[in-house]
């Protein structure tokens, strides 16, 4: 992947973690759609096939033993998956049992996979990492009916595949590659299912987008990010990651002469207003449940997202129960304990916010255990969203509602919020309600990044 530039022209082959050592996985089975699949111990395409449809790769101390028919067949420190030659329309496919989705998210479960490509297997700390080597295109694929549901209309898919892509090539974000791959599986980077869920539509919409990035007029790749839902302002890479990004901006996510306008950039005064005032009723907002029909919605989501009110949504604790997740997941993960350690909660204080609203830092006000009144800042709106969910919160876009006795304690805590992710880039919602309103996939890209032209990388 050190070679990828729009001047070579050739497609690139991708490196994918499907199945991470933090998963916990010490072995894995293979279901292959073909019976002459070579596996190999080298990085040679030498090797002879595995002579059944189904194998496991399992730990075997710092090696991994290739088993075959429930008896160990040869152990290696490093096995090779390769498969049989194959069209690009029929590619043959490697099934995977059990692998996580969602890591750390609300929706986090373990499913199967149907996987085309090569995998290479190997031991990272007593537990398996496997890692698909794929082409993009055939990864992108992968991607769009993961990330949205294969039965979202074309314009739709269309315009998440070049988002994918160009988020892809323009690779600012090397998170893995001291693991010896380039992107996970997941939503840490980009969701990735194989061909689980591809549909014809999947099919074409990268078929007929092969190749297509997003060019900023400074002549960079724009380094296109998205998420699942903004709530109405998509937010700008500042406050999200400190840097500016070309072609991404703060838009409202509504058409040009919609009211939505007013909010662009939120100010403090108009959070209430945006958060739950009366506009919400008939607002044309695109990922507003008056665009995506709520009946409609759960057929659009990516088969492991749960389906929700994610436009405006509310979270609502008992004092307890959240002192319990903050001790958890604040206070001990940052070494706040002992003397400093929270005792009892007395309020939470939003004191920055980006453009759409999405708390950038928030004051922990507490008593230590020995009745002394602290302050602890959890910055960033990852931590934050991290650190007041047993899991995920949905977004960092929420006010602080607080129920107290009468002597004043906190008794109840709700968040009050809207979106789903950090709201940055294309909004997968709005994408979707602009595409079922009949605009085509280079407009709904423009209406997300400004100052950009599609053009073709290879």
């Amino acid at each position: 992947m050190d070679k990828w530039t729009l001047e070579s022209r050739q497609e690139p082959l991708v490196r994918v973690g499907v199945v991470l050592p933090e998963d916990g996985a010490t072995s894995v089975r293979m279901d292959a759609s073909e019976t002459d699949y070579r596996l190999t111990p080298t990085s040679d395409a030498e090797g002879t096939g595995c002579g059944a449809r189904s194998f496991v790769l399992r730990v075997d101390g710092e090696r991994i033993a290739l088993v075959v028919d429930g008896k160990p067949a040869d152990v290696a420190r490093r096995w090779r998956v390769i498969p049989p030659a194959g069209d690009r329309a029929h590619p043959p496919l490697i099934t995977l049992h059990d692998v996580v989705a969602g890591r750390g998210f609300h929706w986090e479960k373990r499913i199967t996979q149907v996987v085309p490509g090569a995998f290479v297997a190997s031991v990272c700390d007593g537990r398996i990492l496997l890692v698909n080597e794929i082409p993009i295109e055939d990864y992108l694929k992968g991607v769009i009916t993961a990330e949205m549901g294969g039965e979202c209309p074309m314009d739709l898919l269309k315009a998440q595949c070049v988002t994918a892509r160009s988020w892809l090539l323009a690779r600012t974000e090397r998170k893995h590659e001291a693991q010896g791959f380039d992107f996970c599986n997941d939503d840490c980077c980009q969701r990735y299912q194989g061909f689980t869920h591809l549909t014809p539509a999947g099919h074409s919409a990268v078929e007929e987008t092969r190749g297509e990035v997003m060019i900023h007029r400074s002549g960079t790749l724009v380094d296109a990010n998205y998420s699942k839902c903004c709530g109405g302002v998509v937010e700008g890479p500042e406050p999200v990651w400190g840097i500016y990004k070309p072609g991404q901006y703060v838009v409202a996510d509504a058409p040009p002469d919609s009211h939505a306008r007013r909010f662009v950039p939120l100010q403090p005064a108009q959070l209430d207003e945006y958060l739950t005032g009366d506009w919400l009723n008939t607002c044309d907002v695109f990922c507003s449940p008056n665009v995506v029909s709520p009946a409609e919605f759960e057929k659009y989501l990516g088969a492991v997202d749960e389906a929700g009110s994610y436009f405006r949504w509310t979270v609502e604790y008992p004092r307890a129960r959240l002192e319990e997740i903050l001790r958890t997941k604040f206070f001990e993960r940052t070494g706040i304990t002992g003397r400093e350690a929270l005792a009892e909660l007395l309020d939470l204080a939003v004191t920055r916010r980006g453009h759409s609203g999405r708390a950038t830092a928030l004051q922990v006000v507490y008593h230590d255990p020995e009745q002394r009144r602290r302050t602890a800042t959890i910055e960033d709106q990852y931590w934050i969203r991290h650190a007041l969910h047993e899991k995920f919160l949905f977004s960092s876009a929420f006010k602080v509602a607080a129920e107290r006795d009468q002597r004043g304690r906190l008794q109840t805590i709700r968040l009050i919020g809207a979106g789903w992710g950090h709201g940055a880039g294309l909004c997968q919602i709005g994408a979707l309600g602009m595409a079922l309103q009949g605009y085509d996939y280079a407009t709904i890209l423009h209406h997300y990044f400004e100052q950009m032209d599609i053009r073709q990388a290879y």
